[in-house]
């Protein structure tokens, strides 16, 4: 198992991002996909120089290449039809993944430098504070996919800001940092048969406990429609 710098990972993102973020606001009205892969490009390379041992995942993996090894997945731009539009409402993720179960998760809202992180059984934090995700019960907060980055609507659920969040489709590779954020944070993260989310799912459900079976059924209820 390699030991990882998690401070130094996160310096990184958040290097990444500002040039992201100084590209985004020379190119209005229109980014350029080229920069989202020098992006991408610069954080394959430098984590590889870090971490010579561990994999980097290009695309879907299968259900057994999920579950085996230690291996990087990485979104430079989450929300990347934003971005290229000059929205500022997009993110940056990337979960480090040991035998199919995440074990670091970083989501950065570079435009905003708010960054999420959490370490598997450690918890869960925003600039480096802990976070909970909320109790409310009166009037919940619940989102979808609409509302923009998945990765970045699971952190808000992870740090309260929402107080929940549920989708359908196989898009592991965006949720499954996420995912372990809002795990991290005391939050349910399942599938939509509230079984345990995992990279190659499909369907996410999460919440704080006390809410999740609510958002459960929503999604149930949606893909029954």
């Amino acid at each position: 198992m390699t030991a990882i710098d998690t401070e130094g990972v996160l310096e990184l993102v958040r290097e990444v991002g500002a040039g992201l973020c100084a590209t985004f606001w020379r190119s209005t009205p229109a980014v350029s996909m080229d920069d989202v892969r020098a992006a991408e490009a610069a954080l394959r390379r430098q984590l590889a120089e870090d971490y010579p041992a561990i994999a980097w995942a290009d695309g879907l993996l299968s259900e057994a290449d999920a579950r085996s090894g230690e291996y990087w997945i990485c979104d430079a731009v989450d929300g990347v039809e934003q971005f290229l539009r000059a929205i500022p409402n997009w993110c940056m993720s990337l979960t480090l993944m040991r035998e199919g179960v995440p074990v670091l998760a970083v989501i950065y809202d570079a435009m905003h430098d708010e960054m999420f992180h959490a370490l598997w059984r450690h918890g869960a934090w925003y600039n480096g504070s802990p976070v909970r995700v909320g109790a409310r019960q009166d009037t919940p907060l619940v989102a979808t996919r609409s509302l923009g980055p998945a990765a970045l609507q699971l952190a808000y659920v992870a740090c309260g800001r929402l107080d929940g969040f549920w989708q359908h489709g196989n898009d592991g590779c965006r949720c499954i940092g996420g995912a372990l954020l809002v795990r991290e944070a005391g939050g349910m993260a399942t599938q939509a048969d509230g079984q345990p989310y995992h990279l190659t799912a499909r369907g996410i459900a999460v919440a704080a406990p006390v809410l999740h079976a609510s958002v459960l059924r929503r999604l149930q209820d949606r893909l029954a429609a």
